[in-house]
């Protein structure tokens, strides 16, 4: 086997779409390690004044959990998408990691442990994880 080569897709199903606050180098690096991630700029949805509402709409439509450090937000977003009885294929909330290295391997530990049928309509904490 040569080096380039890497799985079709990695992880427990989980696809994630990262909205604006997420650095975009995250998705890019998870990507080349087979997993099925998109980042807010990449889907052209970056500095367009979308309201969270239409990101998690855009992440829904596309078959996609959404990653975020807008903890509060989301946290009323989901409950008021419940009420109205509107479904989502996940939330993954963190308090803000700037370190790059840090949040890719929390990311991957939550898309290693957690399947797409556990993350369906949920709103789940990115887990601390290891500081190495």
């Amino acid at each position: 086997m040569g080096g380039d080569y890497a799985p079709a897709v990695t992880g427990l199903g989980i696809r994630l779409f990262t909205d604006e606050m997420i650095n975009p180098a995250l998705a890019r690096a998870l990507r080349t390690q087979g997993y099925d991630i998109e980042s807010c700029e990449e889907a052209g949805r970056s500095r367009q004044d979308l309201s969270d509402d239409q990101q998690l709409a855009y992440a829904t439509q596309h078959g996609r959990a959404i990653l975020t450090f807008d903890v509060e937000d989301y946290y009323r977003l989901d409950q008021r998408w419940k009420a109205a009885g509107r479904r989502h294929h996940g939330i993954i909330v963190s308090p803000e990691v700037a370190d790059i290295g840090r949040l890719i391997r929390r990311v991957k530990r939550h898309l290693d442990y957690v399947t797409s049928g556990e993350q369906a309509d949920t709103l789940l904490w990115l887990r601390p994880g290891t500081t190495r």
